[in-house]
C-alpha cells in the first residue's frame, strides 16, 4: 500500500543529480540479502548484547525498545512516520507489534519502495503504508504524527535543520521524535583517537585470521564515499547539536559507543563466528577495551539511542 504522509514532491529535489545516485545506490544495496548486510558490523548477535547492556542494562532487542516506547507515548489509532525506510523490515515489525497504530514510512528508492509496498500488501498488513519521500526536503501536514522514527537513517540527513523544523511541525503539540542512530564522525572520517585505539587493538587483541580487510584503521577517503553513497554519514555527528538549537528536547540518552568496534570491525565481522567462544573472546576483548577509553574520555559514542521532545 502506498500513501502520501505529506512528504515533499521527490520530482523537487534541491540536487537531483546527488539524489539520483542515492536513490540508485541503495537500490542495488537492498537487492539482495548479501548486498544489505554489506559493512553492517551490528548484526553480529554479541555486539547487539553489549550494546543493548551498555544502553539498558539489560539484553532486549533494540526494535522492542522501540514498540515499548511508542505503546507507551501513542495511542490507538495515532498516526507514527518512519523516516528512510527501506524495505520497511523494521517498520513491518512494529506494524505487528502495534496494530492498532497506524505506520507510514518513507524512503527515496523508487525500486526498494515498490518492492517493499508490494510486499506489504501480500502480507495483509493494514497499518503500513509507503511512500517516496525525500527527508533532505521534507514537507509534513501540520499535526499529523504523535511519534516519528529515525531508525537508522538520519545520519543520511544533509539538511538537518530544514529536516528537524519539518519533523517539528509533522509532530503533534504532545508528540516525540525516537532515533537509534550513528552520531559518530562525518563521513566515517575516524578522529585521532580513535585511529589510535583502532591500531592498538587490531595489533594487541586481534588475531591475524580475523584482519582479512585492514590490519591498520584506514580514513575512507571523502571522494570514494561520495563516488557511492553521498549521503552516508553526511551530518552524522551534527545531529544532536542540531535537534538541540532547532529547540527539541533531549529527554531521553542511551549510549551504544561503537567507536572502537565498528573501525575494527568493519568489513571483518563475518570472520567472527558466534558459535566460536574464542572469537567471542575476543570481541569481549574489544568490548571491555571500548569501554576502558569511553571511561577515560578519550572515545565518545559513535552509536545512540535518543528521546527528543519539540519545541513547544
Amino acid at each position: 500500500m502506498v500513501d502520501n504522509p505529506g512528504v515533499a514532491d521527490p520530482s523537487t529535489k534541491p540536487d537531483g543529480a546527488t539524489n539520483d545516485r542515492t536513490a540508485a545506490f541503495w537500490d542495488e544495496r537492498h537487492r539482495t540479502a548479501k548486498g544489505e548486510a554489506h559493512d553492517n558490523f551490528l548484526r553480529h548477535p554479541l555486539i547487539q548484547a553489549y550494546i543493548s547492556l551498555r544502553a539498558f542494562g539489560q539484553i532486549v532487542g533494540h526494535l522492542d525498545v522501540v514498540a515499548a516506547e511508542l505503546q507507551s507515548r501513542t495511542e490507538p489509532g495515532d498516526q507514527i512516520l518512519s523516516v528512510g525506510c527501506g524495505p520497511a523490515g523494521k517498520e513491518r515489525a512494529l506494524a505487528k507489534k502495534l496494530p492498532d497504530r497506524q505506520f507510514v514510512a518513507i524512503d527515496i528508492s523508487p525500486e526498494t519502495v515498490a518492492r517493499a509496498a508490494a510486499e506489504i500488501h501480500a502480507e495483509g498488513l493494514h497499518n503500513l503504508s509507503l511512500a517516496l519521500g525525500d527527508f533532505n526536503d521534507l514537507q509534513l501536514e501540520s499535526g499529523r504524527y504523535r511519534a516519528i522514527l529515525g531508525l537508522g537513517a538520519i545520519h543520511h540527513v544533509e539538511a538537518l535543520e530544514s529536516f528537524w523544523t519539518a519533523c517539528a511541525n509533522g509532530l503533534t503539540a504532545d508528540g516525540v521524535l525516537l532515533a537509534q542512530e550513528f552520531v559518530g564522525p562525518n563521513r566515517f572520517q575516524w578522529t585521532d583517537a580513535q585511529v589510535a585505539a583502532g591500531d592498538a587493538a587490531l595489533r594487541d587483541l586481534v588475531p591475524d585470521h580475523h584482519k582479512v580487510h585492514h590490519q591498520q584503521i584506514r580514513r575512507t577517503p571523502v571522494d570514494v564515499m561520495l563516488a557511492l553513497d553521498p549521503s552516508e554519514a553526511v551530518r552524522s555527528r551534527d545531529i544532536l547539536p542540531t535537534c538541540r538549537d532547532a529547540g527539541f528536547t533531549i529527554e531521553g540518552y542511551a549510549s551504544a559507543g561503537c567507536a572502537l568496534l565498528q573501525p575494527v570491525l568493519m568489513y571483518q565481522i563475518d570472520t567472527f563466528d558466534p558459535s566460536n567462544w574464542e572469537h567471542n573472546h575476543v570481541l569481549s576483548s574489544l568490548f571491555r577495551e571500548e569501554d576502558r577509553r569511553m571511561r577515560a574520555g578519550e572515545l565518545e559514542d559513535d552509536f545512540a539511542m535518543f528521546v527528543a521532545r519539540p519545541p513547544r
